[in-house]
């Protein structure tokens, strides 16, 4: 191959087919419904606390600067767990804590929950993530990234932000 690239066929690695977006949303969607029976999950998204992305590689070199980064962002994010998965009722907002699990994910237990009366949420796209603020009218903020990825994946919470009224920042 020119350059020393190889090839890699990306829907077929080691075996195991790679899922679209969509399936996986999908996967994670039926998972969070189940534990909100008592209404319809319209969209979900996998968060994480703001400077999450940035704190992995600060830790890399300085193990200070990684805490540092930690804090500001768990403070952040009213304290949530580092990764998150957010569901989008009709009414509420809710945040569960979770493990992946193969091509699924395992819910440990509900982390957050919020009305959506009044509640504002914007968008600021960076380069590691596109940060969200859940702003409500008592001036409560809540902040969590949807860090960036690549190909298909990097819109994974696309739906999840139009739920909530929110635009997409492009590119």
């Amino acid at each position: 191959m020119p350059g020393g690239y190889i090839a890699l066929d990306l829907e077929q690695h080691r075996g195991f087919a790679v899922q679209s977006v969509d399936d996986y949303l999908e996967k994670y969607r039926a998972v969070v419904q189940e534990a909100v029976p008592e209404e319809q999950v319209l969209a979900v998204g996998v968060l994480s606390r703001p400077g999450s992305m940035g704190a992995a590689l600060a830790a890399q070199g300085s193990g200070l600067a990684y805490l540092g980064m930690n804090k500001h962002g768990k403070n952040a994010s009213g304290g949530l767990p580092t990764n998150v998965v957010v569901a989008v009722t009709p009414s509420r907002v809710i945040a569960f804590d979770f493990r992946p699990k193969m091509t699924s994910i395992k819910l440990k237990g509900r982390a957050a929950e919020w009305t959506r009366a009044g509640l504002q949420v914007t968008a600021e796209r960076n380069t590691l993530a596109t940060r969200l603020s859940f702003a409500w009218p008592n001036g409560a903020v809540v902040q969590l990234d949807s860090n960036r990825s690549i190909g298909q994946y990097n819109r994974m919470n696309d739906a999840f932000m139009a739920a909530l009224g929110c635009a997409v920042p492009s590119d």
